[in-house]
């Protein structure tokens, strides 16, 4: 009887432990992997390239805020988009979102931020 206790308190304490690594891996900050930024956005009804002001601007400061990200699994958000088949941004007021392709699916990061980033096209779309 004692062994089964032992056992049974060892289980316990490793499901334990799983769960707090689990969390503690899904509260620290996440990394975005930059490499996977396109060459091109779909952005305002065009599409810009390396060479076009907007396309350096979100370049600049995702690549400048590489880290300190969340995992985001569900939240809606509305704003400016830059949008590639296999990468998209998300720019609103009080933050950003991106999402990208990997080999476990399309992972959405999310993180709150002053920005500067434009979240409305100039023309108004």
């Amino acid at each position: 009887m004692n062994i089964l206790k032992r056992i049974v308190l060892y289980l316990v304490l490793l499901i334990l432990i799983g769960i707090i690594i689990g969390y503690l891996y899904f509260i620290q900050g996440q990394k975005i992997e930059v490499d996977f930024i396109p060459s091109e956005f779909r952005f305002c009804n065009k599409i810009i390239v390396r060479g076009d002001a907007e396309y350096k601007e979100i370049v600049s400061w995702l690549r400048q805020n590489s880290e300190g990200w969340a995992r985001d699994w569900n939240t809606p958000v509305a704003g400016l988009v830059y949008s590639y088949p296999a990468f998209s941004v998300v720019v609103y007021k009080g933050g950003v979102s991106v999402s990208y392709k990997t080999d476990y699916g399309f992972p959405r990061f999310i993180k709150s931020s002053n920005h500067n980033l434009p979240t409305v096209c100039e023309n108004g779309s």
